[in-house]
């Protein structure tokens, strides 16, 4: 199995704050089948800004101390980049790429309000021949109250990537509502740990999968086919139901 979103580089992010607790994150993941494992500490401008040649040497790192340490898990490399105005002009310049240096791009936006412009963004971004995924957008505030804004992502290309803690109910009944809404209608490419250390948000991924069955198989038999497709660096194409916007009472009584 593959996990395309882990903060399980040591003290680069808000993730692993030590070598040996990404070598623990190591041997979870391993435990739980997973035979490789995207790294994808953020690229937040101003905040994280880990270069995607600086990933590279650390995974160099990691590999190694794993592979003397008898753990069979691959670590690959990859970001987590916050949208912005600057987006497609880090990608154009490689200071941010693609997970393995594929063209599937694993995007994400600001928690609380849709950005004015984050449309625009991934247009442009697509324009460089990117395939951006938004990451975790269950748990953003403006997908929760109004789950139809996911729809104009979608047509924008986007993919989508769902956390195994957020089916599973970590972040509360409002997310986890809000990724089984999303699972339900198709509206999930991929689920991934988003792990960040051995505790609550740790790797694995097969309990999780396992609940993903049960709302959607579709979306639970395509997960390895995603992977595998992503890994080759080949197109991914699917259709998804769109979620139609829920109308207030009031809306009945207001004027044409």
């Amino acid at each position: 199995m593959l996990d395309i979103h882990s903060h399980i580089l040591p003290q680069i992010d808000d993730g692993a704050k030590s070598l040996e607790i990404s070598l623990e994150m190591l041997k979870m993941a391993k435990k739980d089948n997973v035979e490789n494992i995207i790294a994808t500490p953020h690229y937040y401008r101003g905040y994280y800004e880990t270069e995607y040649d600086k990933v590279l040497t650390v995974i160099d790192k990691i590999n190694s101390e794993a592979l003397n340490m008898g753990i069979d898990i691959k670590v690959l490399p990859g970001q987590e980049i916050f949208l912005d105005k600057h987006t497609a002009k880090l990608y154009r310049e490689g200071i941010v790429k693609g997970l393995n240096n594929s063209k599937y791009v694993l995007v994400e936006t600001a928690m609380m309000d849709m950005p004015k412009d984050v449309l625009e963004y991934i247009y442009e971004l697509k324009l460089q021949g990117a395939i951006p995924i938004l990451a975790h957008p269950e748990r953003y505030k403006y997908i929760i109250e109004k789950p139809a804004l996911i729809n104009e992502f979608g047509k924008e290309g986007c993919l989508f990537q769902i956390n195994t803690g957020s089916i599973r109910g970590i972040f509360g009944a409002k997310v986890q509502n809000t990724a089984k809404l999303l699972i339900k209608h198709g509206i999930c490419n991929f689920i991934a740990s988003d792990a960040h250390s051995t505790g609550n948000r740790c790797p694995g991924l097969n309990s999780s999968l396992e609940l993903v069955k049960d709302i959607n198989k579709d979306v639970y038999n395509s997960f390895d086919i995603n992977c595998n497709l992503l890994l080759k660096n080949q197109d991914i194409n699917y259709e998804f139901e769109e979620i139609k916007e829920k109308k207030s009472i009031f809306s009945f009584f207001r004027k044409k």
